[in-house]
């Protein structure tokens, strides 16, 4: 998985996810999109505001709690990971 980011200069964070070519028919590039979702959601509150966040999935068949440690880690090596810090 990749991050891209970039500030916005706004009070909200903007999330997308882009799943690389090679998943597979479209039942399993939304599968990786839901996973991945469902992460920001649970990470959202830690997450500092104002960026614009694009998250690149390029290994997949990755379950909840792979994607989620992998996009935890991701933020925190970004420096974008403030308010409340989640385990």
């Amino acid at each position: 998985m990749k991050l891209l980011y970039r500030s916005n200069g706004g009070q909200a964070n903007r999330f997308a996810v882009v799943v690389a070519r090679g998943c597979g028919g479209a039942v399993r590039r939304n599968r990786e999109k839901r996973i991945t979702r469902e992460a920001y959601r649970s990470l959202r509150e830690t997450i500092s505001s104002g960026n614009d966040l694009v998250f690149l999935v390029v290994r997949f068949g990755s379950d909840y709690q792979d994607r989620f440690s992998s996009m935890r880690w991701l933020l925190s090596r970004a420096g974008l990971r403030g308010g409340q810090h989640l385990r």
